[in-house]
């Protein structure tokens, strides 16, 4: 089966975003970051009543609502944060190939990528696993990098399901 498609900025950011969001390591990282914040500002109440004459119970008060706006917003500002990184990163030098047109072959033998700047052959057992999320299918060819697919390249859903049914035959989604 063939493929051609161009991908867009948005689409690597998407993918690292996803990728990001389903790392372990990551994960536990996001975890840990929501929950510090909460408990310093549950423990700086006890600091602050040391020094100021206002009672505890107002900066309870104050320091629960401010624990309760950080675990309600901190995943959302943790995503905007991980975008601007990584569309600072890609604004860091020069990755015009990144968006050039591109033509997926994908056989019984693998996986052939070309474009403009050159060829990609990955054997399938080179493929570490393929993901699919609601707007792309990634094909893992490491554990941090992958083809990246948008479902909008294809004309309908069935046109989808054979590429995903092709895949099926030689690795498991």
């Amino acid at each position: 089966m063939e493929i051609e498609f161009e991908l867009l900025e948005e689409d690597y950011i998407n993918f690292n975003i996803d990728h990001a969001k389903k790392s372990p390591s990551l994960k536990r990282s996001l975890i840990a970051q929501r929950l510090v914040g909460p408990i310093v500002f549950l423990i700086t109440p006890f600091i602050v009543i040391r020094f100021s004459a206002i009672s505890i119970g107002y900066w309870m008060t104050v320091f629960s609502i401010t624990s309760l706006i950080w675990l309600i917003f901190y995943p959302r500002y943790f995503d905007w944060e991980m975008r601007r990184r990584i569309v600072k990163m890609l604004q860091e030098g020069n990755n015009e190939h990144l968006f050039k047109k591109r033509k997926m072959v994908v056989t019984d033998k693998g996986i052939t990528e070309s474009s403009a700047t050159g060829e990609t052959n990955t054997k399938w057992n080179e493929v570490n696993k393929v993901d699919e999320t609601s707007e792309y299918v990634y094909i893992y060819n490491s554990s941090i990098s992958a083809y990246i697919i948008p479902k909008r390249i294809f004309k309908n859903k069935n046109t989808l399901k054979i590429f995903l049914e092709e895949l099926l035959k030689y690795t498991t989604l």
